[in-house]
């Protein structure tokens, strides 16, 4: 029996392999190999999951800016998950969302979103399955809460915060209470260094009750007694507040940290 050229395969099964290359290898090696495969890289096929994680930690926001405008085009709408750094323009926020209504997993880390971006944008986000805004310093709990709301199928939340942005500053339970009172479908919530205390803890229990997973380390102002909640939620696992809790931290999230 004859094998198959490589080149000879379906575009979107080469596109499934391709997506298994780095975000360079795509952009600029495989377009040189041959016509065919120059073709399916700037197709839809390559392009419905994009991590741009690594590449735009240090990068320009102008040519963050232009490098999701053309990624996010060349996956015609069919863009399932996307991690990026360090957005800084509302008007990407807004392309973002106008061009990839079927987005599950959005990945805005360290990113100049506010309170009144996610306003503007969340309503177009209602496939969302899990959502990270980590280290975005400049949203609070009324953006948690509207996007509560407006994305319904919301199961995994990530809203790490940094050190040097709570010192000093006081307890607050508000982005706790936001969770609590919208998002009853979440499974996996993390909430490092919040400022939020034991009473904010308890109102998530209280309502998210299909809650599994439970990230809190560096949330000192919360003291817990583990055996109690133990009894009471039997399959939750709580990673936190004690420092020794992270000797055990688990890769629960998908895609790399």
């Amino acid at each position: 029996m004859e094998a198959t050229r490589f080149d000879d395969l379906p575009y979107d099964i080469l596109g499934i392999i391709f997506t298994k290359l780095s975000l360079e290898e795509r952009l600029i090696v495989v377009p040189c190999v041959c016509k065919s495969w120059a073709e399916v890289i700037i197709g839809s096929y390559c392009w419905q999951e994009i991590d741009l994680g690594n590449w735009s930690r240090c990068c320009d926001p102008d040519k963050i800016d232009r490098m999701l405008k053309m990624l996010i085009t060349r996956s015609s709408g069919s863009l399932k998950k996307l991690c990026v750094f360090e957005v800084q323009t509302e008007r990407t926020f807004t392309f973002v969302v106008e061009n990839a209504r079927s987005l599950k997993m959005l990945r805005l880390i360290r990113c100049n979103v506010t309170d009144n971006i996610v306003k503007q944008i969340s309503p177009k986000l209602c496939m969302i399955c899990f959502l990270d805004v980590s280290y975005c310093t400049k949203i609070s709990a009324y953006a948690l809460e509207i996007i509560g709301k407006n994305c319904k199928m919301l199961e995994g939340l990530k809203r790490s915060l940094h050190p040097i942005d709570t010192l000093g500053k006081p307890i607050q339970n508000d982005e706790a209470y936001a969770i609590a009172s919208t998002m009853p479908n979440l499974k996996h919530l993390g909430l490092t260094y919040n400022l939020m205390n034991t009473d904010g803890v308890l109102q998530i229990y209280s309502k998210c009750l299909k809650l599994e997973i439970l990230d809190i380390r560096g949330c000192w102002g919360v003291k817990l007694d583990k055996v109690k909640i133990k009894q009471s939620f039997p399959k939750l696992k709580i990673l936190g507040p004690a420092p020794e809790i992270c000797l055990i931290y688990l890769s629960i999230w998908p895609g790399k940290l």
